[in-house]
């Protein structure tokens, strides 16, 4: 339901609804990362994951001959951020409010408060 967009390293970003409509894409989405974090961590991987929703400019960026798929905005910086919260406070996923609203009660989770500055 979502697709990769961008693969840097140990960086994957990937996008629910924006290329392909995804009825009820934050819930596919928290679906899809507590999938890959299960699959890294069964082979002792660490990984730390930002989900965020909302508005997001979205499509191909580039030239001729470099063009790269790209998700630009708010919810791109607000998931990122989220990354980072979950590294600095121990937490393998971190959800921004949106996306707690939106899938929240579909999976065990726990409110952490935090304020964000983007």
């Amino acid at each position: 339901k979502g697709v990769v967009g961008v693969v840097v390293g140990d960086h994957v970003h990937a996008s629910f609804n924006a290329v392909k409509r995804c009825a009820g894409h934050a819930k596919s989405s928290v679906e899809a990362t507590v999938a890959i974090r299960n699959v890294l961590e069964y082979h002792c991987i660490d990984v730390v994951s930002g989900v965020s929703s909302g508005d997001a400019h979205c499509g191909p960026l580039g030239s001729k001959e470099l063009m790269s798929f790209c998700v630009l905005g708010r919810a791109a910086v607000v998931g990122s951020a989220m990354e980072r919260l979950g590294r600095w406070h121990g937490l393998s996923i971190v959800c921004s409010g949106a996306v707690y609203k939106e899938a929240g009660f579909a999976f065990p989770m726990r409110l952490v408060v935090a304020a964000v500055t983007v």
